[in-house]
């Protein structure tokens, strides 16, 4: 299960983060109309970890579900044990979640088996690129560490899956990585790595943004050049896996 901070002291500070950065509203207002394209054509939507629930403020069809002690959650979730029927849903919607669960190998095997035929699972996750590997190993609150087992990331003593861990998507869907060893019934339809340059700028949730509002179009085009070599320049990567037959 992904283990939220006691109380909600952090849903509050987000919020008010988010009311006061348009810079970064845009940026994740962008990266919600991404999210929710790629889902699948029918079928309910469940969104996992849905924190200060702006996704679902978004799109309020979804099904907004988080660990205990998130007011903003439809449902309680733990992502090893998805409490839905075989072959139920649409799509699962996840954003900044995989690098922080316990057991990502049991949580993609509950994908495979609650989505339906052609349903997918659509995750926007840190990527490690040479600018992504120095951002989150440097400046960033989380690891980045690609040594990790990815099938026990938290084995080590003392960690624990809210430090996150950036490596853990790119184990798991970087090419000849980890879901191909799980035999699963997924398969991964698009891995799009990208610099995420505005979201960079804009300070994410923190306090602090060096990117104000009427510099968001430029960064956005500036992104769009970097991007070309992600290699380099990914530090987040734009995930569809697809439930098979």
């Amino acid at each position: 299960m992904l283990t939220r901070p006691p109380g909600t002291d952090w849903i509050a500070q987000h919020r008010h983060v988010w009311d006061r950065k348009p810079a970064l509203r845009r940026v994740y207002t962008a990266w919600f109309r991404r999210l929710r394209a790629a889902c699948a054509a029918d079928g309910p939507i469940v969104e996992l970890g849905c924190g200060p629930g702006f996704f679902k403020r978004a799109y309020p069809e979804v099904c907004a579900t988080d660990a205990p002690g998130n007011p903003d959650a439809d449902r309680v979730v733990d992502a090893a044990t998805l409490p839905f029927a075989d072959g139920s849903l649409g799509s699962l919607v996840m954003l900044d979640v995989f690098h922080h669960l316990d057991d990502p190998a049991r949580f993609l095997a509950e994908a495979a088996r609650t989505l339906r035929v052609g349903g997918r699972l659509v995750m926007l996750e840190p990527w490690p690129g040479l600018a992504g590997t120095a951002l989150y190993t440097w400046i960033h609150h989380e690891e980045c560490d690609p040594r990790v087992d990815p099938a026990a990331p938290w084995s080590a003593p003392g960690k624990q899956s809210m430090q996150g861990n950036a490596a853990l998507p790119s184990l798991y869907f970087g090419p000849g990585g980890h879901l191909g060893r799980l035999g699963l019934p997924l398969r991964l339809v698009c891995r799009e790595r990208f610099a995420a340059l505005p979201w960079i700028l804009s300070g994410g949730f923190q306090p602090m943004t060096l990117l104000p509002s009427a510099l968001v179009p430029a960064a956005e085009w500036l992104d769009g050049v970097l991007s070309k070599a992600p290699a380099l320049t990914a530090t987040r990567c734009f995930l569809v896996l697809e439930r098979t037959a």
